[in-house]
């Protein structure tokens, strides 16, 4: 039977790993994260509801981070997450008399626990591309299903919304039975902690430029386009999954180091095609389509990028606290244009500038201080092998008669020792048989032994 190769081994598993990322995430965001069920089933209030999820999600990223590391990837906690969840979100869709906004800001905090299980493992990945890249585009491809489907009836809605709450549950299964290991003590090799600061201070900005200003524009250009096209709903999510796939194999064969710099690029590009103006269709689908590639390759450089960076400074909370941040970025927006605090980007051309001109501020900032990320990743990809000791070379004690002999009387005294005869001697050094005698004889004479069988003895002790 012919077993898999190492590597196989390896893939199957970050494939496992984002799969179950993929169950959770599909659920975040079709269901309490302002999706498509959420707008479905409680309609004026999803908008509020959404923010209290996602506060109270980044909330628990960052609190429960500070939990001890064997608590928070517990197996028994994990799974007992994983099917509390589910029973809460029988609860949020079927038992309206119950608060929604307790129950959704309980799902926010609690879900946080089950990423951050997920991320234990992740941190130890030996192919975290494809983990992220699969967990990225299979819940996009997924909730892209649901937004696309059109349901009968509200009951069947119902059913829909409590199903998706089976993701977390599916994902606690394997993030539970999966144990992390040990960790990359890569800083240590590296030597590179003092640039974390650094390193730490361009991840942030960059959430904060890509984050806060794509959301804005995502919020003012969005709702235009569904406004012209409502029956092609959820085609920008299959846009994302689809730059998703390409980023994977893109990073595969190079690194997802340059993922940060096609973010910010295609967000650019996108805002200057808004700015331009979305009135002709070729303009506004040019500019959903690189807002959403944009965003997936914020997303993928994000994630990525915090994992080096937690492995980097040796200190796992650094991602979790990251995510949290994130989402306090995003929901930022959503409020701010929701309490008018600040104007709508297609309405105020200063706003337009400023979330514009943040991206390309941030660039070179990102450029110069995202080396150490791309040390990490080849030092960290680069198979360690241990150093094996030289085998030891056991040499015989030479005879003390060894400095008497010459060069030519050496090789015969050798050859005799290996059992020649004289005329196999003579054929191997390509002399006479006389001579071979010649030899022998002064051999038996410098050693003292009277025979071959004498010297072989004298050789022997």
């Amino acid at each position: 039977m012919r077993l898999l190769p190492e590597t196989d081994f390896i893939h199957a598993d970050s494939v496992l790993r984002g799969l179950a990322l993929a169950m959770i995430f599909t659920w975040i965001l079709a269901y309490p994260e302002y999706g498509p069920l959420l707008n479905e089933i409680f309609g004026p209030k999803a908008s509020i509801l959404g923010n209290v999820f996602i506060l109270s999600h980044g909330s628990g990223l960052i609190l429960l981070n500070f939990l001890p590391g064997a608590v928070r990837s517990h197996k028994k906690t994990t799974i007992s997450v994983g099917v509390l969840l589910f029973l809460l979100t029988c609860v949020l869709t079927f038992i309206p008399a119950i608060n929604p906004f307790i129950v959704i800001g309980l799902l926010g905090f609690i879900s946080a626990y089950l990423v951050l299980a997920w991320i234990s493992g992740f941190l130890d990945d030996k192919a975290p591309v494809i983990a992220i890249g699969v967990a990225m585009a299979g819940a996009n491809i997924l909730l892209g299903l649901i937004t696309m489907t059109h349901f009968p009836a509200h009951s069947s809605l119902l059913i829909v919304a409590a199903v998706t709450g089976l993701g977390p549950l599916l994902g606690a299964l394997y993030v539970g039975s999966s144990y992390p290991g040990a960790g990359m003590p890569v800083a240590e090799r590296l030597e590179i902690k003092k640039t974390g600061l650094g390193l730490t201070a361009s991840i942030i900005a960059f959430a904060a430029a890509a984050y806060f200003s794509g959301g804005l524009w995502f919020r003012a250009v969005m709702p235009v386009f569904y406004s012209r096209w409502p029956a092609i709903m959820g085609i920008d999510i299959f846009i994302y999954a689809a730059a998703i796939v390409g980023l994977l194999f893109f990073a595969l064969k190079r690194s997802y180091i340059w993922a940060g710099l096609m973010a910010l690029s295609l967000l650019g590009l996108g805002y200057a095609t808004a700015i331009i103006g979305l009135d002709q269709p070729w303009v506004l689908v040019v500019t959903v389509v690189l807002l959403n590639m944009g965003m997936a390759a914020t997303d993928f450089f994000f994630w990525l990028a915090l994992r080096g960076l937690s492995n980097i400074v040796g200190d796992r909370k650094v991602f979790g606290i990251g995510l949290g941040l994130s989402l306090f970025f995003i929901t930022g927006t959503g409020i701010a244009l929701d309490a008018r605090l600040i104007p709508s980007p297609l309405q105020s051309p200063a706003a337009a500038a400023i979330g514009t001109s943040l991206l390309f501020i941030i660039c070179p900032l990102l450029i110069w201080f995202v080396r150490p990320l791309q040390i990490f990743e080849d030092e960290s990809s680069r198979e360690v092998i241990p150093a094996q000791p030289e085998p030891i070379k056991i040499y015989p004690a030479l005879p003390a008669f060894w400095n008497d002999l010459t060069s030519s009387e050496k090789k015969i005294y050798e050859l005799i020792n290996q059992g020649r005869t004289d005329a196999e001697i003579a054929k191997t050094l390509f002399i006479s048989r006389h001579t071979v005698k010649f030899h022998v004889r002064n051999v038996l004479r410098k050693t003292g032994a009277s025979n071959r069988k004498e010297l072989l003895m004298k050789t022997l002790h």
